[in-house]
């Protein structure tokens, strides 16, 4: 990936970029010290004719300038904290000419514009923080001064300014109808911009995704910024928003900037997905727009907008690199981004930066120019960026919505599959319960015969077993016959518990007085929805093998209240089981260690089976050589005194 194409192209920009800004601002590296011959031209640049003083070499000072109209001139004089301009101008014509020059700036901390006359210079404007916008000489978003110039002589102007950072001067002197013509024109070209704008954010705005799409609402924060800051170079602020602030005014080119370089970071950090694909940068990006934020309470400070300058600096350097990194790892529109941020980097960082620091170096363009240039591409290429993110959006929003309903279909043939196993199960119940009816009738033909023998021999213990165990029997049977009736009635029972209790107590007391043991149970009056054969058939064979595994102590068997469930339990004092034997003995036709040769390995199983049936949860407890806990989990919501 190093030596990509796109790599290799970047680096080849770069060094082209380097090279022609070096050669370009070679032939003005030098201070002209020319008087510029002025005949009768609508409008005439001053570059040629304006030299930049070194406050230090004495060539001002050997003047002195007019204090008397301005208190503040003798300390802003006295703070040295302001450049020196000295413009000279040649007047040929036979008239005298009056004209205005325009500084270039919509607005400075402090300026002074003094005539030179003889050995003393005269204030002919001043211009500090406490200067609202309607005080102006000259209503206009730029300073303008007005000037006369004398027929046939040489007249010499001095200027003392400071503005933020060391934005320089683009003098230019105009008449009346050519700067009407210029704020036409610049105003229509500023109003074509900000009209674009506007109309890019309306574009992601109004999409189907909206500002409900994270991207969407930071570029529009981006745009928002990037309008205010646009609009503060070319002097709107200070003419419409805030006229009559002028201290807040010359803060607000530095709060701005903090704001837009917070908006880009939260739409590069978004946009790019940092905090999962790109962690570290994610952390620098953090930590800079932090920088930026505890920063805000010293606007105010004389070197403030240097520190914006190496902020944006900084910021402008982690930008373009993880742009780079998000081409390598083919992030979607990560090209888009990047040709934005490179946009910004080269006109905004690099050639606004270099004009206010050292010297423009396209001095045909303003220095205002660059950021409007900024300010177009970037936009343009991040909306594009943005559209592409939400268009792919929308292209896994249509394949998940497809994912989806083939999803539903297959749940919608899941759910015919299960109605239609569920009545298959309804028809195989059914025949169960035909079954059980065919069954039930040799069974009333053995009671029948059991009735003749009683009349002929008395009554024994055999007999009563024998008796015990049809009625269990039978009781089975027309139990599946209830349960298919209910099943196809859709109708539960009402469970009693103490007489279920009771019932169960009759069934197995003598079963476990044969054995020695003791069977009790604890009476309670809870009352339960469902089935009351499924509680017996289950209770019965936890019951039974309790009985069967126990050969001393007492068999108990009753109810414990919990918070979210019922659990009816049956205690023993059995030989226990093994902990492998616990989690194997609820799968069928499987018997512990101690098995007994009369059983089947199913009882665990039916169980189990019927509490899965039911909605129950079945749960075994045991300690070897001291007895075993079986406990059924109901819960609470079957219970009637919810």
């Amino acid at each position: 990936m190093e030596n990509s194409p796109f790599n290799r192209l970047s680096a080849s920009v770069f060094k082209l970029l380097l090279i022609g800004l070096l050669l370009i601002s070679r032939p003005i590296m030098a201070h002209d010290d020319e008087v510029c011959q002025l005949q009768t031209q609508q409008q005439f640049a001053l570059r040629q004719c304006m030299q930049v003083l070194d406050p230090h070499a004495g060539h001002a000072f050997s003047l002195t300038p007019d204090i008397s109209t301005n208190a503040g001139l003798a300390d802003n004089l006295k703070s040295a904290s302001g450049l020196w301009v000295k413009i000279s101008l040649n007047n040929t014509n036979a008239t005298a000419l009056k004209r205005l020059l325009a500084l270039g700036i919509p607005d400075a901390f402090f300026l002074y514009l003094f005539k030179a006359d003889n050995d003393r210079l005269a204030t002919l404007f001043s211009l500090d923080q406490q200067t609202t916008f309607s005080q102006r000489p000259l209503i206009n978003r730029f300073l303008y001064a007005e000037v006369e110039l004398a027929a046939n002589s040489t007249t010499t102007f001095y200027i003392y300014y400071r503005t933020h950072g060391k934005t320089p001067l683009q003098p230019v002197l105009l008449s009346a109808k050519a700067l009407a013509q210029a704020d036409t024109q610049n105003d229509l070209l500023n109003g074509m911009i900000f009209g674009v704008l506007m109309v890019l954010v309306s574009v992601v705005i109004f999409n189907r995704q909206g500002l409900r799409h994270a991207d969407s609402r930071n570029y529009a924060l981006l745009i928002i910024f990037s309008l205010l800051f646009l609009s503060q170079i070319q002097g709107y602020n200070f003419q419409f928003l805030w006229p009559e602030q002028a201290v807040w005014n010359m803060q607000a080119p530095g709060v701005i900037s903090i704001g837009l370089l917070l908006a880009h970071g939260l739409f590069s950090i978004g946009f790019l997905q940092m905090r999962q694909r790109f962690r570290r940068f994610f952390y620098a990006f953090v930590i800079m727009m932090c920088l930026a934020v505890f920063s805000l309470p010293f606007a105010a400070q004389p070197y403030f907008t240097e520190w914006n300058f190496m902020l944006a600096v900084v910021y402008a350097a982690f930008a373009a690199a993880v742009g780079v990194f998000a081409v390598r790892g083919q992030v979607p529109a990560a090209p888009l981004y990047l040709l934005g941020g490179m946009s910004l980097i080269v006109f905004n960082v690099i050639l606004m930066s270099l004009s206010v620091f050292w010297r423009n170096p396209f001095p045909g363009l303003s220095i205002f120019t660059y950021p409007k240039i900024a300010y177009m591409l970037e936009p343009v290429f991040f909306m594009i960026a943005v559209l592409n993110q939400l268009q792919r959006l929308n292209e896994q929003k249509a394949e998940l919505r497809v994912k989806r309903q083939a999803e539903t279909e297959l749940l919608i043939k899941a759910e015919q599959d299960r109605l239609a196993a569920l009545e298959d199960a309804k028809q195989q119940q059914l025949l169960l319960a035909a079954a059980g009816h065919d069954l039930s009738q040799p069974l009333a033909s053995i009671r029948f015969a059991m009735d003749a023998l009683r009349a002929r021999e008395e009554h024994n213990a055999v007999e009563q077993h024998i008796n015990t165990t049809l009625d269990y029997a039978q009781s089975l049977i027309q139990g599946l016959i209830r349960q298919a009736r209910q099943e196809e009635g859709k109708q539960s029972d009402s469970i009693v518990l103490f007489e279920l209790f009771d019932q169960l107590q009759n069934e197995f007391e003598t079963a476990a007085a044969k054995k020695g043991l003791k069977l009790s149970h604890v009476s309670n009056n809870i009352e339960l929805k469902g089935s009351a054969l499924m509680l017996h058939r289950m209770l019965s064979n936890l019951l039974s093998n309790a009985i069967r595994y126990s050969h001393k102590g007492r068999v108990v068997f009753g109810v414990r209240r919990r918070l979210q469930h019922i659990e009816i339990q049956v205690l023993d004092t059995g030989v226990g089981l093994f902990e492998t034997d616990c989690r194997m003995l609820t799968a069928p036709f499987q018997q512990g260690r101690h098995r007994d040769s009369a059983g089947y390995g199913l009882g665990l199983f039916i169980v189990k089976t019927l509490c899965n049936q039911c909605g129950y949860e079945l749960q075994v407890a045991s300690v070897l050589g001291k007895g075993s806990v079986f406990a059924i989990k109901i819960p609470v919501h079957h219970s009637t005194e919810q």
